[in-house]
């Protein structure tokens, strides 16, 4: 609103008549009716302003009739000054007024009875009143200019308010994506560990301890992997996550079969998650035996695939993606790529990712 109304400061213009008027010893209903009168135009002009302001159109439009009004009520009180004074302000409240459509008829209408009135009325000759109108196209277009600045400006406030809002959004998102894949699969793994050395106390003490052991490192490496991640840094080795999985699916009895052929390293991190999401999901979810993974190149795109012969499809109790493959797949989907999940031949589940080897960012 401060915008729009930058030119009510110049509203103090109207107060020039008021000692030519004073001089004249005018009655006390007079000068009654000249305050009344500014008051009102003063007013009128600041509806008109704060309409435009909260785009209520037709108050605007009903506040700039009754300005003219008072505008011309108030010309036998103060005369030619008046005329000077206010004229300026009539014009820009139709410049604001109108929309940018209606401007050129109606607005060059206004300004042309105006500014043709006006100097017709204070007794100028037509030689003496051509830059009236030259006048008030001159402020009308500096006006309307002033406006789209404006509306620019405030366009552009709000496009860089919305992108800070989706950086942050995406922040978010790439924060709680990371803390779920990460903390996802090393408390998989710890809880399959523990329940391990629970059984096997007992049976075979320095096995149970040793996996206690592992799971105390596990917690450390957890540790270890949060605080990368806040600090914004987070980038996974392919090697310590086939390390990992090797680890994680020897303690739940799965037997692993790797198959790795060469890949770029600018895809390594990205397809890292993968195998870690992948493995993770066969640890938690599958009761299968059989865990494969491939990776490689294949039609000039690097792949990442991992299938197993357990349970199918994963999904949430309400029958939708979990979190986690939800995570990567937005993930597979900032570098570029494709991810599919789904029944394996023969049964149980696959997962696989593809990614275009020009441009792959992790």
């Amino acid at each position: 609103m401060k915008g729009r109304l930058w030119n009510c400061l110049y509203l103090v213009v109207l107060v020039w008549p008021l000692p030519t008027f004073l001089s004249s010893s005018p009655s006390p209903g007079r000068v009654a009716l000249v305050a009344a009168g500014l008051a009102a135009f003063v007013g009128l002009y600041l509806r008109v302003m704060w309409c435009v302001e909260r785009s209520r159109r037709t108050g605007g439009l009903l506040a700039l009739a009754l300005l003219y009004v008072v505008a011309a009520a108030m010309t036998p009180l103060l005369g030619e000054l008046w005329l000077l004074a206010m004229w300026f302000f009539l014009i820009a409240a139709v410049a604001v007024s109108l929309p940018e459509r209606a401007l050129p008829v109606a607005a060059g209408a206004t300004i042309l009875a105006v500014t043709l009135a006006f100097p017709l009325l204070i007794g100028l000759s037509l030689a003496e009143r051509w830059w009236f109108p030259l006048q008030g196209v001159i402020f009308t277009a500096a006006m309307r200019a002033f406006l789209r600045l404006e509306s620019a400006n405030r366009a552009l406030s709000r496009a860089s308010a919305e992108v800070e809002r989706l950086a942050v959004d995406n922040e978010r998102l790439r924060f709680a994506r990371d803390m779920h894949d990460i903390l996802g699969h090393s408390l998989a793994v710890m809880t399959v560990k523990s329940q391990l050395a629970a059984r096997l106390v007992t049976a075979d003490p320095e096995r149970a301890r040793a996996e206690a052991e592992e799971v105390e490192e596990l917690s450390r490496q957890a540790l270890s992997d949060v605080r990368e991640a806040i600090t914004g840094y987070r980038e996974l080795s392919l090697a310590d996550e086939l390390d990992g999985a090797r680890r994680a699916l020897a303690t739940a009895g799965v037997r692993l079969d790797v198959a790795a052929g060469p890949l770029p390293a600018d895809v390594e991190p990205v397809l890292a998650w993968v195998v870690r999401e992948g493995t993770t999901n066969v640890v938690r979810h599958s009761g299968a035996r059989h865990c494969r993974i491939r990776l490689g190149v294949r039609d000039a795109e690097a792949y990442a695939e991992v299938s197993d012969d357990g349970r199918g499809c994963r999904t949430d109790a309400a029958g939708a993606t979990g979190n986690g493959l939800r995570g990567l797949a937005e993930r597979i989907e900032v570098a570029g790529g494709v991810l599919d999940g789904g029944p394996a031949e023969g049964g149980g589940f696959r997962l696989s990712a593809r990614l275009p080897l020009a441009g792959v960012t992790a």
